[in-house]
């Protein structure tokens, strides 16, 4: 994903020197702002490996509501580990994913899945994420373009988007609160998990709460797909760590 090539450096060269236009000027000066807001540079730059407990309950086409626990594990640039446990219908249902660079397993109760092509798509998504949601990156790198979105309320705040634009990815757009500067919402079209239908999918951050560090972290998220209620997930516990080891994404 990070790969270098003599000549692409010699256009980011060349893109640095020439004036950024007014939008990609603004664009960035709200990224840098968010930065600040969620830490900092160094520290975002710092903690690229996270894990933690969440619950919360998923939206089932046919049956509704259905309550889970879920702990993950995720280092930048591109290796996540999922658990989730739930009940459908009276029957225990244990679901595992996991992505490694170009490796991915999904099992569902200890029983490995066949992963289609298009459930791969949303999988790959996902790591871009690792690396958009850091924020730092965004800046750093000369490969990501901004550029402004518009205003727009996102659960009754004032927020400013942002487009982030990279070549070999889909278009993400990156809602900031107007007052507090941190991410309210991220929306981008991807492939749905588990069925791997094309879908919009908005992941808004309905509240923060403060470490010991006083660094604002994501207490409380929701996930809409198509404009529909998905995943709603609250944050037990969270730590944020320099890396994790690789056997952590490992069967």
């Amino acid at each position: 994903m990070r790969a270098i090539v003599a000549f692409l450096t010699l256009a980011a060269f060349i893109a640095a020197t020439h004036p950024l236009q007014a939008n990609d000027k603004e664009a960035r000066e709200i990224v840098t702002k968010a930065i600040k807001a969620h830490g900092g540079t160094e520290y975002l730059n710092k903690y690229k490996a996270s894990q933690g407990r969440n619950k919360g309950k998923v939206t089932i086409p046919g049956i509704g509501e259905v309550e889970f626990e879920q702990s993950v594990a995720t280092m930048a640039p591109d290796k996540f580990k999922e658990e989730v446990n739930l009940t459908v219908m009276g029957q225990p249902i244990a679901i595992v994913t996991i992505v490694n660079g170009d490796k991915f397993l999904l099992e569902t109760n200890g029983k490995a899945t066949e992963i289609p092509d298009a459930v791969k798509v949303g999988l790959k998504d996902a790591q871009y994420l690792l690396t958009i949601g850091r924020l730092a990156p965004l800046i750093e790198d000369k490969a990501f373009e901004l550029s402004l979105v518009g205003e727009e309320k996102v659960d009754g705040k004032a927020t400013i988007g942002v487009r982030v634009t990279h070549k070999g990815h889909k278009d993400v757009n990156l809602y900031f609160d107007k007052i507090t500067h941190l991410l309210a919402k991220l929306e981008h079209r991807t492939n749905e998990p588990m069925t791997g239908n094309e879908i919009t999918e908005e992941r808004i951050v309905l509240e923060y709460k403060k470490n010991a560090d006083g660094i604002p972290l994501p207490k409380h998220v929701a996930l809409k797909h198509d404009g529909k209620p998905y995943v709603e997930v609250e944050v037990i516990e969270i730590e944020y760590l320099e890396k994790l080891d690789d056997s952590v994404f490992k069967k």
